[in-house]
């Protein structure tokens, strides 16, 4: 049963990540019933699963920018490109307002981003291509893609596996931003500081004790 923020720790073996399919509806061949809110998931239907799955390879359009990337599922919810514009920009402005200077590094002008206002520089970074950026960087941009989805369940894959040590903080920070759903999360290792008011449901405990 599922009602807060979840936290699955187990290696490759333990079965989180089938967990984690099979919340998302992705596998639906289970026995048994698992509760989202006390609703059985097998009485929700698809298009119903207010959720983000956010898998250990980020999934992007490659070829088109940083801004088509937020923008697509803004779009497919009809919220028109002016008032899409405004709230990415708004998750952009806040990122660069505590010091999280991201994808800064890919711009002509670093040394002197004195001559841009900060909208211009956002504007810049919006169109940078996301197939020139790196794991860590696709990362954020899929996480910053989920809080302007804004949906009532957020799943994560392994999620900080070859995250580097910069974007980890930016992720955690942006996690932190995601505080009306409920975040559910596989990993191979527990970081009680991070994930202290996760509820911890540790699978190689499980394995460990079925090996006996």
């Amino acid at each position: 049963e599922i009602s807060s923020h979840t936290l699955f720790v187990g290696d490759f073996f333990s079965g989180t990540i089938s967990i984690m399919r099979t919340i998302s509806k992705i596998d639906k061949d289970y026995k048994g019933d698992i509760f989202l809110d006390d609703v059985n998931l097998k009485n929700i239907k698809d298009k119903n699963l207010d959720l983000v799955y956010l898998p250990q390879n980020p999934v992007l359009l490659k070829n088109k920018n940083i801004f088509k990337n937020l923008y697509f599922p803004l779009k497919i919810r009809k919220i028109n490109k002016k008032s899409a514009k405004n709230l990415i920009n708004s998750v952009f402005f806040e990122l660069k307002s505590n010091n999280y200077d991201i994808f800064y590094n890919y711009l002509n002008f670093k040394n002197n981003e004195e001559n841009l206002n900060d909208k211009g520089l956002i504007d810049e970074i919006l169109n940078l291509k996301v197939k020139n950026l790196n794991l860590s960087e696709q990362k954020i941009i899929v996480l910053i893609r989920a809080i302007l989805r804004k949906p009532k369940y957020v799943l994560l894959e392994n999620f900080f596996e070859n995250l580097d040590d910069e974007h980890f903080q930016i992720a955690i920070y942006l996690i932190n931003k995601l505080k009306e759903s409920s975040i559910i999360i596989a990993c191979e290792k527990q970081n009680n500081d991070i994930f202290k008011d996760f509820k911890i449901i540790n699978l190689n405990e499980d394995k460990e004790k079925k090996e006996d």
